[in-house]
């Protein structure tokens, strides 16, 4: 993969419609005080998480960043330097994480505010203990919300409701045929996910941000859509880069449900005053069952990511669009 023509043709798409001021100047050192320009918190989406491989068949070697220690964080994050945050800094000329003018906390299976070690407030409040988070900061994107419980008594994750309807041949997927154990798509809203960032179990972290980093400009990052077109009647996954598809011919509450997490991310940022950066744009037409798909299967030849994540072609054309919007908007 010709990575490097796929960021510019990223780049020319931008720029074609207006998106990104392509003779921008580069960056110039802040010097507002202490912190890193741009700082990365989320979770397995943003880490681009590493499974296993290494060296043979193309995969890419784990480039674990230097780890922040636990309490409060876990003891491991597979993060890798693949990731569309590291594409974004690269772009940016910011250097390594931890090591140049730019930092990573996103580790997987992180929540908003439920998981009590590895949260969002845990990853900022890291980043404050590491010098990293400070004034000079200019750049924090955010993209959280998939493994979250976005109610009380709420069983499922997003994640796991998309996975268990689309795979539910019997029932099929149009409506929450399971109350019990899938998200209810209706529940999934801005307001939630405002009051869980502003004053849910872990208090005000967007405030804990903004005092930190007064600034900063915050970014809520949506999630690429993995889902197929409504009307394919299937679904997809890849095993050792093989296309498995299986009969999905209803599909409507897998679709609201994926809308409504798109929805819920960008009425916060507007009910909190933040931005909102989808990753739809850069990624449609590549959803799981697409032939040049970006989301990863099981034991895929050249992957060493996580089943159901961005590959690392899918990570390098968003870490290019989102690179791009932040020249669009002067962020730098």
């Amino acid at each position: 993969m010709n990575f490097s023509r796929i960021r510019l043709g990223v780049v020319a798409a931008l720029a074609a419609s207006g998106i990104v001021a392509v003779s921008a100047p580069m960056p110039t050192a802040a010097a507002d005080g202490p912190g890193v320009r741009y700082i990365s918190f989320g979770d397995s989406q943003t880490a681009a998480v590493y499974a296993g491989g290494g060296g043979p068949l193309g995969l890419p070697e784990l480039q674990q960043q230097p780890k922040t220690v636990p309490p409060p964080n876990p003891v491991a994050c597979g993060r890798t330097n693949y990731g569309w945050p590291s594409t974004l800094a690269g772009e940016w000329g910011l250097g390594a994480p931890q090591l140049g003018d730019w930092a990573d906390y996103a580790c997987q299976s992180a929540t908003t505010d439920i998981e009590p070690v590895n949260n969002l407030r845990t990853q900022v409040d890291q980043s404050i203990k590491d010098g990293m988070l400070g004034p000079a900061t200019k750049l924090v994107t955010i993209q959280i919300g998939g493994n979250d419980t976005w109610y009380p008594g709420q069983q499922s994750s997003f994640v796991y409701t998309l996975v268990l309807c689309m795979v539910d041949i019997l029932r099929g997927c149009d409506d929450r045929v399971d109350p019990n154990l899938y998200l209810d798509a209706n529940a999934v809203t801005g307001a939630s996910l405002a009051q869980r960032l502003t004053a849910g179990l872990r208090g005000d972290i967007i405030g804990a941000i903004r005092a930190a980093a007064p600034n900063v400009a915050i970014k809520l990052v949506g999630y690429p859509d993995p889902l197929p077109p409504v009307g394919v009647p299937f679904v997809c996954t890849h095993v050792v880069g093989i296309p498995v598809p299986w009969p999905q011919a209803r599909s409507a509450y897998a679709h609201k449900l994926s809308d409504a997490v798109e929805s819920a991310q960008r009425d916060a940022a507007e009910q909190l005053g933040l931005g909102f950066w989808s990753l739809r744009p850069p990624t449609a037409g590549h959803d799981a069952c697409a032939a040049d798909s970006y989301w990863t299967g099981v034991a895929d030849p050249g992957q060493s990511f996580f089943p159901f994540h961005q590959t690392l072609q899918g990570h390098a054309v968003e870490g290019t669009y989102l690179n791009g919007a932040r020249i669009a908007e002067g962020i730098g």
